[in-house]
C-alpha cells in the first residue's frame, strides 16, 4: 500500500530536523545519519546530500566526494536496486552542526516553496519502473555536473542542480510528475550556464593572450625595428 504523499512529506521535514539537530558525536558523520533512515529511502537519503551544495561557496574536493555520492544513487536508482549502498568515503563526510542547521532551513525553505506548487499529477513520471529511471537520470546528471571544474570561483555553481534533485524529491514525495519536469528542465538550464561560462572564460583568455602576448610581441618588434 503506497504511503500517503503528507506521511511522505512529513517523513522529509522530520528527517531533515532529526538531520539539524544536535547530535552526541559532533561533527555528525554523513554515514551515521543515513543509517537512521530506510535503506531504500533514495528520497530522503538525496535530500540529506544535496545539502551541502546549496551553498554560495564552490565544493572543491568535496564536490568530487558529492558527485560521487549522486552518481552511486543515480544508478542503483536507474537499476530498480532496493536497498542503497555508497561508498565508505561519503559515508564518512562529516559536518558541524550550525553548518547542518543553516543548510537544512535553506531546504526546507525551498521544499516548502515547492509544495505550494504541487499536486497529483503526471503520476506515471515519479513511480513505477518510468518513475526510477527519471529519477536515476537525474541523481547521475547531478553526479556528473557537480563535478565540472569551473575554477572553485563560481558562486551558486550548483544551484540548478541542487534545484533539480530537489524538485524531483518534493516531486517524487507529493506524487507530481510535472516537480521531474521541472526537474530536467533545471538540468537544461545548468548545462546552458556551464557553456556560457566557459565560453567567456575562452573567449577572455584569447583576448588576454592577444592583449598581454601578440600586441607586446608588436609592439617590442617596433621598437626593435626603430633601433635597428
Amino acid at each position: 500500500m503506497a504511503t500517503a504523499p503528507d506521511s511522505r512529506y512529513d517523513a522529509l521535514v522530520n528527517t531533515l530536523n532529526i538531520f539539524a539537530a544536535e547530535v552526541t558525536n559532533e561533527p555528525l558523520a554523513f554515514g551515521a545519519a543515513l543509517d537512521k533512515l530506510d535503506h531504500s529511502a533514495y528520497t530522503l537519503t538525496a535530500t540529506l546530500a544535496i545539502l551541502p551544495f546549496l551553498q554560495p561557496i564552490p565544493l572543491g574536493f568535496f564536490a568530487l566526494i558529492g558527485s560521487a555520492a549522486f552518481i552511486a544513487m543515480g544508478l542503483q536508482l536507474f537499476k530498480g536496486e532496493p536497498n542503497l549502498v555508497l561508498p565508505q568515503k561519503i559515508r564518512n563526510v562529516t559536518l558541524g552542526q550550525r553548518t547542518r542547521q543553516n543548510l537544512v532551513r535553506t531546504c526546507l525553505n525551498i521544499l516548502n516553496i515547492c509544495r505550494k506548487l504541487t499536486k497529483p499529477r503526471l503520476v506515471f513520471l515519479v513511480q513505477g519502473q518510468l518513475g526510477e529511471k527519471i529519477g536515476g537520470f537525474i541523481f547521475i546528471a547531478v553526479g556528473v555536473l557537480v563535478a565540472v571544474p569551473l575554477g572553485g570561483i563560481v558562486p551558486f555553481k550548483n544551484l540548478f542542480p541542487s534545484l533539480a534533485v530537489l524538485l524531483y524529491c518534493t516531486g517524487e514525495t507529493e506524487q507530481d510528475g510535472l516537480m521531474a519536469i521541472l526537474a530536467l528542465i533545471c538540468l537544461i538550464l545548468t548545462v546552458v550556464f556551464y557553456s556560457l561560462l566557459i565560453y567567456a572564460v575562452y573567449r577572455f583568455g584569447v583576448a588576454a593572450i592577444n592583449h598581454f602576448f601578440w600586441d607586446e610581441l608588436a609592439a617590442f618588434n617596433n621598437q626593435l625595428h626603430h633601433v635597428l
